[in-house]
């Protein structure tokens, strides 16, 4: 078919869709159809026209008449299992990840225990964080004392005492019976069992004119220096108070004989470090030291525990109470100071308070032991830094 022929049909068509309008028309209300059956007679014969026009193409371009219901289902069934196959290899993924991560950081654990163990002395080495330096608490704790300082240190406390003793106190007779006196060393702080001399002994003495020098040295030495002994602490210590009150709340050394040198090391090394809390300055990693405020109630206990015995050797004057009195401090302070200096030390030590031999003498001023090394680990026997000094 031609397009003029196309065109003419089209028109001839149109020509009667108008003249079937007017056909259709009603000309008497009362005969006529309704509105609305009018308007689809009119839609029908337009669209008869539409595809009388349109037929010559019709055949050339077919109607896509899309997916029918199967393949529609084909397709969301094939979407569905792409979907899971793909959530699947991604599962796989992610646990292969974590399986990687979890076997890295079993095998890290796995290389620290075992610097552990072939490394025991490198155990206290911390990591610190962003420098990544290890920090070992042989460079944070407070620097020991040297031998020879305290050795020093222990022999001008001994001189503190000749001139405390010499100075202070008369060699005339007393009016005190021995077992008054004895009960006084007792009350004092004063063992027996600490100089293997009984109190009786010690009390006649005293009494005695020409053996009370002597016999006053031993008792001072015995007390003061039992005050900072930390190995046994009594009431009348010198020490830091929190360090000897939580000491006195724990098991002793000697409970754990089964691990005792671990135990001893741990101890010693508990002790270092709570001289380093207690240090005004830590950076500067000297020696803990002593100020009169710190002890000043420890220090009056300790006198006022001395008084019954050292106060019927005193002239009654006022003079001679006051100096007795202030010296006695002014020494307590100076034992207190040994005391720390030993309690920050990275090395445990041991008072010898007897004499090992048959004589028994009296100790006038305390022998000294090293029981471990600077580095915490005991030694196999004790270290003789001094011997005891006895009255000859």
């Amino acid at each position: 078919m031609t397009p003029t022929s196309s065109v003419s049909s089209t028109a001839a068509a149109n020509t009667n869709t108008s003249k079937a309008a007017t056909a259709i028309a009603p000309t008497d209300a009362s005969n006529a159809v309704t509105e609305s059956a009018r308007t689809n007679a009119i839609q029908a014969v337009a669209t008869a026209a539409s595809d009388t026009a349109n037929g010559g193409t019709s055949t050339s371009h077919p109607k896509n008449k899309g997916l029918n219901d199967g393949e529609v289902a084909g397709v969301a069934i094939g979407c569905l299992i792409a979907g899971l196959i793909i959530g699947a290899i991604i599962g796989w993924l992610i646990f292969r990840s974590k399986g990687q991560h979890r076997y890295a950081r079993q095998r890290r654990r796995s290389e620290d225990r075992g610097r552990l163990v072939d490394h025991p002395r490198e155990a206290n080495a911390v990591p610190l964080g962003i420098s990544g330096d290890p920090m070992k608490l042989e460079n944070i704790i407070l620097q020991p004392t040297p031998d020879q300082d305290i050795l020093s240190g222990l022999r001008r406390l001994e001189d503190i005492i000749r001139q405390h003793v010499e100075t202070v106190y008369h060699l005339k007779p007393v009016d005190v019976e021995e077992k008054a006196l004895a009960r006084a060393l007792a009350d004092a702080g004063y063992s027996g069992s600490r100089s293997g001399i009984d109190f009786e002994t010690v009390a006649g003495w005293c009494i005695e004119t020409d053996t009370r020098c002597g016999a006053l040295r031993h008792v001072l030495s015995n007390i003061l220096f039992s005050a900072i002994d930390w190995n046994t602490p009594g009431p009348l210590t010198l020490l830091p108070k929190s360090a000897v009150a939580f000491m006195s709340s724990i098991r002793r050394n000697e409970k754990h004989r089964d691990n005792f040198d671990v135990m001893s090391f741990a101890w010693t090394r508990w002790r270092t470090l709570s001289a380093l809390f207690m240090h005004p300055a830590p950076q500067e990693r000297t020696p803990l030291e002593v100020s009169e405020p710190d002890i000043r109630d420890q220090g009056e206990a300790l006198a006022e525990a001395l008084d019954p015995v050292l106060h019927y050797f005193v002239a009654p004057d006022d003079e001679s109470q006051h100096q007795q009195g202030d010296h006695l401090r002014l020494m307590i302070i100076e034992t207190a100071q040994l005391g720390y200096t030993l309690f920050s030390h990275t090395s445990d030590w041991r008072f010898l308070y007897k004499d090992r031999s048959a004589k028994r003498r009296p100790v006038v001023c305390v022998g000294l032991e090293k029981l471990n090394g600077l580095d915490g680990h005991r030694f196999s026997s004790p270290q003789r830094i001094v011997e005891p000094h006895l009255i000859s």
